[in-house]
């Protein structure tokens, strides 16, 4: 999710150029942006969460990963992140989507265990980046919207807890069932 910030362009056609592009007033009338190291940038409800302390680290890597899965999943489009120095086999369309098929398998799980409700605001809150009133709006429009969104922001970050739990359950399943295929080989 690009680092839960998404970057606005700073600079104009030539990449040499002084000219800096700043985002139009319009563009500042609808989203939170902030300067940081000359580089304009739209700041999302989990990014507030996490500047307010309300989320940390864990929760922040989890919804991140929820994101890059579920767009993978539905759409079939993975960013090809910063090389770490291992060497990885590029694969082929079989390999593809097979991974897309386990990738769809994960999106199926955690919906399980959350239940619909959440996934439904995990959608809101990640795949369609909503803001905390555009949701309130959505969820509880009954209510005033202080008092709405400050249910909607409790949830969430509640909700991304709740998720970096599951990515925690997932993988030590995953790790489980790894070393006891291992002992079986080994046995053999």
């Amino acid at each position: 999710m690009f680092g839960m910030v998404q970057e606005v362009s700073l600079s104009g056609a030539h990449a040499g150029s002084d000219v800096m592009v700043k985002p139009t007033a319009e563009r500042y009338q609808h989203s939170e942006i902030r300067e940081e190291n000359k580089a304009f940038r739209v700041v999302n409800a989990v990014q507030s969460m996490y500047d307010a302390g309300d989320i940390g680290d864990d929760e922040l890597a989890a919804a991140d990963r929820w994101y890059r899965e579920y767009v993978f999943a539905s759409l079939g489009v993975m960013e090809n992140p910063q090389s770490d120095g291992r060497v990885r086999e590029r694969g082929d369309i079989h390999t593809w989507m097979i991974g897309r098929g386990q990738c769809s398998a994960r999106m199926s799980q955690i919906r399980e265990m959350l239940g619909l409700c959440a996934h439904v605001r995990l959608e809101m809150l990640l795949a369609r980046e909503m803001s905390f009133s555009a949701m309130a709006r959505h969820l509880y429009p009954a209510l005033s919207e202080g008092r709405a969104r400050m249910k909607v922001s409790a949830q969430c970050a509640l909700l991304l807890e709740q998720l970096a739990h599951v990515y925690e359950v997932i993988s030590r399943k995953k790790h489980k069932k790894k070393s006891v295929n291992d002992k079986l080989s080994i046995d053999m």
